[in-house]
């Protein structure tokens, strides 16, 4: 902060140029449509930091403004992973969003209140350090500003030249040896988290005019920083492709009868039905995710599991390419938003794994975001799983040969031909290219908390069986 404040004419002319240069960034930054910008406000409870907003919206066209204000988490969100929250309400490209009481605010409150220890706290910014990474790769430019206030260890307002007419109380009921756990922690975070994509930036909010500018600058300077970004980063550390052998070890002479399938059919359907109306369940969550070839018969499996759910409680969610307006956001953002709430189950019909499969194979993204998708996958599947989310995966495998003969019929029947396309054709031509990804996929997220599945599905009536086997398997033992 400068040692002498600038006069009011000074001032007024500093405003008024800092002013217009963010109305041009902003409006290029919609033009673009690029970002969001996203800016984390934290600091001491009286630096001014619902102030600072303020001035965006006294600046800026406020319809592409978006402010979001996180207590410590109520309800639901108790329920659900550290990051869901923040994760749904994601701004769009082309708007700068604010976020007061950010995914810092609760593992630091928790630090300070003794609620969980250093090495604790270490593991939670180091999980947020790889969220951040995940959000700057995606094209998400962040801002972490951490408003410091200096003159006075009073409580009170210690802002000079502005009235504050909201105090942020985040820290409002720790005492004072609690609130040298804020300074230690703020230090830790920084150190843990500050990165050149992302880096902590304080600002002395002693005085507020000064405060206000000074944040003005660091919001424009992103935001030009952002416009100016070429989308090429430094070139991946390669991967060795997996052996393909995951597909050869799988008997695709497995079959099973009428008479046989009908029973075993009934038997776990109605097994699942008890299990997901057993009182453990209310507790906990089902996501499945259906992976396979063109014609695999993911879709009459996943009938077969419905049949037997509350359609109250049970959504399925079919999976295209990602449109040209998803591509500009994180990818994992629409499964995100579709990730089950307690005692729900949530089906996809193809999913977030298209990143590392349609996506990697069609050159919708480069090698360096899909081989980066491995690490980002594990982590969302272990952040839903630490929150009692089940994750159970399915790949239902057919042979070259087989997906040829349900093609031919798709084509003569009338009630199936809707569902061949061209590309489902072109797409063959491609096998030995989706083999080799799927190899890949396996070999970095068929972990020991979500391994994947590899069912034989040349007879659809065993797939269909032992998908309902395996899954009423892995409920049964999580509800013990």
């Amino acid at each position: 902060m400068p040692e002498h404040s600038p006069s009011k004419k000074a001032l007024k002319r500093q405003r008024a140029e800092l002013t217009e240069a963010l109305l041009e960034a902003q409006y290029e930054l919609r033009k673009a449509n690029k970002g969001p910008v996203l800016v984390l406000v934290s600091g001491n409870d009286n630096g001014g930091k619902a102030e600072a907003i303020y001035s965006f919206y006294a600046w800026l066209d406020n319809r592409f403004l978006d402010t979001r204000a996180f207590a410590l988490p109520q309800g639901i969100e108790q329920r659900m992973p550290h990051l869901w929250r923040y994760w749904i309400s994601l701004p769009g490209p082309g708007k700068l969003g604010f976020y007061l009481g950010s995914w810092y605010h609760q593992p630091q409150i928790r630090y300070c209140r003794g609620e969980i220890d250093s090495e604790a706290f270490r593991r939670q910014m180091e999980e947020i350090a790889r969220f951040e990474q995940l959000l700057t790769e995606e094209g998400v430019a962040l801002v972490k500003l951490w408003l410091q206030v200096e003159r006075s260890p009073s409580g009170e307002n210690q802002s000079a030249g502005q009235e504050q007419t909201v105090v942020m109380r985040e820290w409002g009921d720790l005492g004072s040896v609690d609130r040298e756990k804020v300074t230690t922690s703020a230090h830790l975070m920084s150190a843990l988290t500050s990165t050149p994509q992302a880096p902590w930036i304080a600002v002395p909010s002693d005085d507020a005019h000064y405060r206000d500018i000074r944040v003005g600058q660091i919001v424009l300077q992103q935001i030009q920083q952002l416009l100016g970004k070429q989308n090429k980063g430094p070139a991946p550390t390669p991967l060795l492709p997996a052996p393909l052998t995951r597909l050869q070890q799988v008997d695709y002479r497995l079959t099973l009868g009428k008479q046989q399938y009908r029973q075993q059919l009934r038997h776990y359907q109605a097994r699942l039905r008890e299990l997901v109306r057993h009182p453990g369940f209310a507790e906990r969550s089902l996501l499945l995710v259906f992976e396979g070839a063109d014609a695999a018969g993911k879709g009459g499996t996943i009938r077969r599991i419905t049949q037997c759910l509350d359609p109250r409680y049970m959504r399925v969610h079919g999976t295209r390419a990602p449109t040209r307006e998803q591509r500009r956001q994180p990818y994992l953002l629409r499964f995100w938003r579709r990730v089950p709430t307690p005692g729900r189950v949530v089906i996809f019909d193809r999913s977030y794994y298209g990143r590392v499969l349609v996506e990697r194979v069609e050159r919708f993204c480069n090698r360096r975001q899909w081989q980066r998708a491995y690490g980002e996958i594990n982590d969302f599947e272990d952040q839903l799983q630490a929150k009692g989310t089940l994750v159970v995966k399915f790949w239902l495998a057919i042979t070259e040969d087989e997906q040829l003969r349900r093609f031919q019929a798709r084509e003569r029947s009338p009630l199936k031909r809707y569902k061949l396309t061209d590309e489902d054709w072109r797409n063959r031509k491609r096998w030995p290219r989706y083999e080799q990804a799927l190899n890949d996929m396996l070999a970095h997220t068929d972990t020991a908390s979500a391994p994947w599945h590899v069912i034989s599905a040349e007879n659809k009536r065993y797939a269909r069986v032992q998908t309902l086997k395996i899954l009423c398997q892995t409920l049964q033992q999580a509800l013990k």
